[in-house]
């Protein structure tokens, strides 16, 4: 994901002062764009409809030529059928009308208040696959770029979940109008959210093979493990690296489909984080540096684990790690020792309760909170936003399920194997991790305005994602978080312990909204400050930026904001 979000410094800085210009006049003197009513400390700038598709995943990169493109990954369902086309496929206006199943949606959002879609690659499988997630990397960064030819490119890899052509795919997408697939990985099943490291190639895939169709290779019980590939050469089949998961859903697990743990719902690789060499706050040996730490979540949206990742104990030493195999199938089926125990990569270990999940686990690195400075120990450190999605969907409101908040995890204990990182060892290895505190909405707070309680307006109500981009410049201060029909929520995170809510934007229903209602999803934040929103009821994309108090704080002149309760 490095170069996602990567620029020159000067010009990352001139664009970030830009944005905060920008913001600091626009409670004043809004955009020319109609608003939502239901606000606070945030407006939206710029919009386009997606096409009606509707929308999983917002993801935005810098190319070459200094133009900001972002990438809207989609499922397969259509909010509202339109006459001509047979459901779930959609018209696509930028190719004649043509009837397409729901894919990518290429944007170019350069101008906030301008964005211009540019070309939709339609998921393959006759409709019944869907491409929700995406992810980019600027050719020149990825490994032997002259040699490969790959020097001025930009490549976008996706999950095809479902169908014949399930697993993943990298596109060319250099030119923004005519995208050209660059390679696949097929017969792979329950894709999803995935993580590429452009500087290595190395890609962490939620899936596992399909033993029917991949002849030898033995099932995993956990559908979705993590499959890792070597992408570093786009043009080419990736190469097969392992598969790993949590114990319990390897192919030899003495428990067979009982107790199977719950599915990755994605991972995020800090190996290339901006400090990706700084020690963590509790690191004791040379390992132990952001850069070697990659944060999974499993379980979506109940039965939940985070696990905290040694990269170089879960790659093998062609790729820079340490780990050797246990057996000569441990690629496919690793023991239950390579998942879970001293010897294996997983360092750091946190069940969540029955009623949450794990979907996103963004770690902020570093944090010190004014209020404990005064401490002599644990004033600064390492935390995780973690979210727990909503997932029920039901006729009549949609809280037909337990309350999902977001939860800050006090990460820099990892684990009590040893002292330190630990305070000492303990009698439980994993002990460490800890829930600080939530980051919930009252679902009565919709009570205010004329849409009513969130738990009556149709669609889904809870926490789903959070933004996943090190190099925006809320990073460490704010979090942006979808609660879907609670809209877009913004939280001032740097008081671990007591986390404020300083600005929101709940969206609004249009045309291409299904009659559920409008549902945001997922979000994200690019280097100048822009927050993207997207819709899951085909409602679009929404442009947003931070104004007043939240846009002090990122600016660094505001030392806090009143919370809105």
């Amino acid at each position: 994901m490095y170069a996602s979000h990567v620029r020159g410094s000067k010009l990352e800085l001139a664009a970030l002062s830009g944005a905060i210009a920008l913001a600091l006049v626009a409670g004043g003197a809004q955009a020319q764009i109609s608003q939502s009513a239901e606000r606070k400390n945030i407006n939206r700038v710029g919009h386009t409809d997606l096409q009606g598709r509707p929308s999983y995943m917002p993801n935005v990169i810098d190319y070459p030529d200094g133009r900001t493109i972002l990438f809207a990954g989609t499922h397969n369902n259509a909010p509202v059928p339109v006459a001509g086309c047979t459901a779930p496929a959609l018209p696509n206006p930028l190719n004649n009308n043509v009837c397409e199943f729901s894919g990518t949606v290429i944007i170019d959002v350069t101008d906030p208040a301008n964005p211009v879609e540019k070309f939709h690659i339609p998921a393959p499988g006759g409709g019944q696959g869907q491409a929700q997630s995406e992810r980019m990397c600027l050719g020149s960064q990825l490994p032997n770029a002259a040699a490969n030819g790959l020097v001025g490119k930009v490549y976008m890899m996706r999950n095809v979940q479902g169908g014949s052509s399930s697993g993943y795919e990298v596109w060319d997408v250099t030119n923004v109008s005519a995208p050209v697939l660059a390679s696949n990985l097929l017969n792979i099943r329950s894709t999803h959210k995935m993580w590429w490291e452009c500087s290595t190639g190395i890609a962490y895939m939620p899936g596992s093979k399909n033993s029917v169709l991949v002849a030898g290779t033995p099932l995993w019980y956990q559908s979705q493990a993590m499959l890792i590939y070597d992408w570093s050469n786009p043009k080419a089949a990736p190469n097969y690296i392992r598969t790993f998961g949590l114990p319990g859903g390897e192919p030899t697990s003495p428990t067979g489909m009982v107790g199977v743990p719950n599915s990755l719902h994605g991972a995020i690789s800090a190996f290339e984080h901006p400090n990706a060499s700084q020690r963590l706050v509790r690191g004791a040996t040379a390992n132990d540096i952001i850069g070697n730490r990659i944060y999974a979540a499993w379980g979506v949206g109940d039965d939940g684990v985070m696990t905290i990742i040694d990269r170089k104990k879960l790659l093998p030493a062609a790729y820079g790690g340490t780990w050797v195999p246990a057996t000569p199938n441990s690629l496919d089926s690793p023991t239950q020792a390579e998942l879970i125990g001293p010897a294996s990569p997983t360092v750091g270990y946190l069940t969540m309760s029955a009623q949450q999940g794990g979907h996103t686990s963004m770690p902020i690195f570093g944090v010190k909170p004014p209020s404990m400075q005064f401490h002599n120990e644990f004033a600064t450190l390492d935390i995780m936003v973690l979210t727990s999605e909503a997932t029920a969907d039901g006729v009549n409101g949609r809280c037909n399920e337990a309350p999902h908040p977001a939860f800050l995890v006090d990460i820099s204990i990892e684990n009590s194997m040893s002292a330190p990182p630990g305070t000492r060892v303990e009698h439980d290895p994993y002990q460490g991790p800890m829930v600080l505190s939530t980051m919930w909405i009252d679902p009565r707070f919709g009570a205010r305005y004329p849409r009513g309680n969130y738990c009556t307006r149709g669609a889904r109500f809870g926490v789903h994602s959070s933004e996943e981009n090190f190099r925006n410049p809320l990073y460490g201060k704010l979090t942006v978080l979808a609660y879907f029909n609670g809209g877009v929520r913004i939280w001032d995170i740097r008081e671990p312990y007591n986390p404020s809510q300083v600005a929101f934007y709940v969206s609004e229903s249009n045309a291409n909204t299904a009659p559920a209602g409008y549902m945001s999803n997922n979000a994200e934040v690019d280097n100048r400050g822009n927050i993207y929103i997207v819709d899951r009821n085909g409602a679009g994309l929404d442009i947003l930026q931070l104004f007043g108090c939240p846009a002090q704080i990122v600016a660094g002149t505001a030392p806090t904001c009143p919370a809105i309760n």
